[in-house]
């Protein structure tokens, strides 16, 4: 009973799953096998929802049973329009198919229709063709017969319409009848041009080996042929240009270059006009312009009588423009005069040439164009002439080297009065270099410390840091010996050169010597040396004076410069009516700074060649600068007087000049500081300066320099002033002692031995002292019986390089002494002694007493 209850659910439950989906709640009908015998349930269950399917559908169709018929009767009758579509498809694929059979039928008959036409118009054609070669043929013959007969017109003609009736053969240019007509052509052309290049050639009879040329108008065998026929017959063929050519150059190398060309032997060509006959007949010596002129006015009237217009005219267009711009290069050019004594007889040329010019235009020929604007141009053409041989003269100068040099002398005039500082007492006056400034402008006194020579001259002046803050004269050495006036008061001061030369204004690396001028001397720091001096005149003149070297080039240069200013003044003064370069006044003027420009653009190049050659250049900038300014100060009170002598702007030039020579100057001075350095550098900082191999190395550093810096001066000795070399050697022994004071103090420890050594090395330096010695014609130090050195005038740390040779060889006391009680702190700043009493003492109690007490000192610079 179970069993049956549970297939019964089972059938059920798989029933339901079938039709709804929907699945059993009991987890015994879930989990329950499905056995064979509840089959026959599940089916009877299939088979009563099968029928209750039908009976439905049974009952749908009923109630629908009129729209299906309808749909049923719609669907019949699409079916018979389809057919009817089809039907009519293939009806139209069929007219198709015939309309393209008759249409390719219509094309093949159209084709054949055009095939006739092709053949018709070709025969047309041909027909056409052969008449036309017909035609040519005949007129080929009657050229060729024209030819024959020398009917050259007829001749030349019938080959015209040959040419025209052959270029009208359209489509057969590329067939061998037209070949053969085209050559046939191209042989009459051929003959006639030869016929007519035959005639033109015996009409025109050039000789070269004769040098003649010869024009005719007629034919002698044959007078019917004129060379009007000729020309118009080449013309007719277009080969009247290159005849034309031809005779041009033929005309230019038989006669016209015979006639120009200046012989090595000095001597020109001369031509001979005969009838129709122009010939090359000998030489003659007269090279003057106005007689080469009157033979090209004897050219054009043998040229345009001979020869027709036909012929004169483009003749002309091809031979006198190149012909009259030779001119113009070559004899017109040279007969430019260098300088007014030649003016009359440019003045007659440029009326030659304007005759000449009247007579092309009278003939109706063409070439008087380069020969106006040459006339109209007169002043500038003489001006440009001046100016290259004013310029080639400066080259040919400097080509020529610098000349024997020779000794001038600078003067200047000086008014002071008593109240200035160059009578000042010195013993009272010990701060005079108070104002002068080191290169890093920090405000310095110096005085003189005890040299290794002189150790008891210890208050001997000294200059500033400046290198160029020294005197450039030496006033307290030859006042006496230079000043104009009684001046046995008192021995004359030394001048600031800085501001005196009146240079402080140049960025210039390196500053130069100055010559003095005018300026109060109250601006000016004095070094008095010698007692007390009476008391002074309100008012005195000083002269000043000093010697240098130049060459030869200024005094070439210079003059040449004047007389360029007195040929413009002459110039301005002159009637431009009656001297055709008048205007070329105001140019003239600028000449001397296009004179100069030159001088400093070659003259580095050629100075060069000499070992003083940028001493030289300097003296000689300096020098023609100089006596410019008196040149145009003279003019300017001339002009003053005698009324307006034109303007002369050249202070720019002047002043270019001057910075060109302190460049100069400059530049010499680096490459020896340069040098120097280098020299130097073989010390390696002086280490190690007692042991081998570097105490050798240190020995020859200092050799070398040594005998560099003499060598220095004994070549610029000759050149310079007396101030200007010592300023300049006192300049580059600044630079060695600048580097030792700098390599000796950058020494953190320094033995006995080497101080030995390196005070050595410091009193080989010192003895260059010898270079500046005063002039063996100055006034001697009064209180001196020998000569006492400039060194520390003209030398900016001298005394500090003499005070660090004395720290080298001192003690402790000696050093802390020369500091509390002596000028040691004037020299040099307290971190600077305290580090080199480090490097040569060793740590002990005195060592940091005596560093202390400097310390505390609060001297130094």
């Amino acid at each position: 009973m179970t069993s049956k209850v549970l297939d019964g659910q089972l059938s059920d439950a798989v029933f339901r799953a079938i039709q709804d989906g929907v699945y059993p709640d009991e987890e015994t009908i879930i989990s329950a096998e499905l056995p064979p015998s509840a089959f026959d349930s599940l089916l009877e269950l299939l088979e009563q929802a099968r029928a209750e399917v039908k009976t439905s559908i049974r009952e749908l169709s009923r109630l629908s049973a009129p729209d299906i018929d309808g749909w049923v009767s719609q669907a019949r009758q699409l079916r018979t329009d389809i057919d009817a579509s089809q039907f009519l498809a293939q009806e139209m694929v069929s007219l198709a198919n015939k309309g393209q059979e008759l249409e390719s039928k219509a094309e093949d008959a159209s084709g054949k229709v055009d095939l006739l036409k092709g053949e018709v118009i070709f025969n047309e054609a041909l027909s056409s063709t052969l008449q036309q070669v017909h035609d040519l043929r005949h007129t080929l013959d009657t050229a060729q017969n024209a030819a024959i007969q020398n009917s050259l017109p007829d001749a030349i003609a019938l080959l015209k319409k040959a040419e025209r009736e052959l270029s009208e053969l359209h489509g057969c240019e590329n067939t061998r009848l037209a070949g053969l007509v085209r050559g046939k052509v191209a042989d009459l052309h051929k003959l006639v041009a030869e016929t007519l290049t035959e005639q033109w050639n015996t009409l025109i009879h050039i000789d070269s080996n004769r040098l003649k040329i010869s024009f005719h108008r007629k034919i002698n065998d044959d007078p019917s042929v004129d060379i009007d026929t000729v020309v118009a017959a080449l013309s007719a063929l277009g080969l009247l240009r290159g005849k034309i050519m031809i005779l041009r150059k033929a005309f230019d190398n038989v006669i016209l270059t015979p006639r120009l060309q200046v012989q090595p032997d000095g001597t020109r060509s001369s031509w001979t006009i005969h009838e129709d006959e122009i010939r090359i007949s000998g030489t003659s010596s007269d090279l003057s312009t106005n007689t080469l002129i009157s033979d090209m006015n004897s050219m054009i009237d043998y040229i345009s009588t001979n020869l027709p217009s036909s012929i004169a005219v483009p003749f002309s267009e091809v031979l006198l423009p190149g012909l009259t711009a030779r001119l113009v290069a070559g004899p017109l050019s040279s007969s430019v005069p260098a300088d007014l004594d030649g003016i009359s007889a440019f003045k007659e040329t440029l009326s030659r040439v304007s005759g000449f010019a009247e007579s092309l235009q009278a003939h109706g020929l063409q070439g008087r164009n380069n020969l106006i604007k040459w006339k109209n141009e007169a002043p500038q053409v003489w001006l440009k002439r001046r100016s290259e041989l004013s310029l080639h003269s400066i080259r040919q100068f400097l080509v020529r080297g610098l000349g024997d040099p020779r000794i001038v002398e600078r003067v200047e005039t000086q008014v002071v009065t008593r109240d200035d500082n160059i009578f000042v007492d010195n013993t009272n006056n010990e701060d005079w270099n108070a104002g002068w400034s080191d290169e890093d402008g920090e405000a310095k006194r110096h005085k003189t410390a005890p040299t290794a020579q002189n150790p008891a001259n210890g208050q001997d002046g000294a200059a500033g840091e400046d290198e160029e803050g020294v005197s450039a004269w030496g006033l307290d050495e030859d006042a006496d010996h230079n000043a104009t006036g009684d001046l046995s008061e008192g021995p004359v001061a030394e001048e600031d050169e800085s501001e005196a030369w009146g240079w402080d204004d140049d960025n210039e690396e390196e500053k130069v010597p100055r010559s003095p001028n005018t300026q109060s001397p109250k601006k000016s720091r004095q070094r008095i040396n010698g007692t007390k001096t009476a008391e002074t005149p309100a008012k005195r003149q000083v002269t000043l004076k000093e010697n240098y070297t130049i060459t030869a080039l200024p005094e070439q240069i210079l003059e040449i410069i004047i007389q360029a200013v007195s040929d413009a003044e002459a110039l301005l003064r002159t009637d431009p009516t009656n001297n055709p370069v008048a205007p070329a006044a105001k140019g003239l003027f600028a000449l001397p700074g296009l004179l100069l420009s030159m001088y400093r653009a070659s003259a580095p190049s050629f100075y060069a060649h000499n070992m003083s050659g940028s001493m030289y250049l300097y003296n000689d900038s300096l020098y023609m600068a100089e006596q410019l300014r008196l040149f145009v100060t003279h003019r300017a009170e001339r002009s003053s007087k005698a009324g307006n002598n034109g303007s002369l702007l050249i202070d720019s030039d002047m002043s270019a000049l001057e910075l060109f020579g302190k460049r100069a100057y400059g530049k010499e001075m680096e490459s020896q500081r340069t040098i120097l350095g280098d020299l130097l550098d073989g010390a390696q900082g002086f280490t190690n300066c007692t042991e081998h191999p570097f105490a050798q190395e240190c020995d020859l550093a200092i050799s070398s320099t040594v005998d560099r810096l003499r060598e220095v001066y004994k070549r610029w000795r000759p050149v310079l002033s007396h101030s200007a070399l010592l300023q300049s050697t006192g300049s580059l022994l600044s630079t060695v002692i600048k580097k030792i004071v700098v390599d000796i103090e950058d020494m953190s420890d320094i033995s006995e031995p080497e101080s030995q050594q390196l005070t050595s090395f410091c009193n080989r330096i010192a003895a260059l002292e010898d270079l500046f010695l005063p002039e063996q014609s100055t006034e001697l130090d009064e209180q001196a019986e020998q000569p006492i050195p400039r060194t520390a005038v003209y030398t900016p740390q001298w005394l500090k390089f003499q005070y660090l040779t004395q720290i080298l060889e001192s003690s402790l006391v000696d050093i802390k002494y020369l500091w509390t009680e002596g000028e040691l702190s004037l020299e040099f700043k307290a971190e600077e002694v305290i580090d080199l009493i480090e490097a040569l003492f060793a740590d002990s109690e005195h060592r940091r007493r005596a560093i202390s007490e400097i310390r505390r000192s609060g001297k130094g610079i």
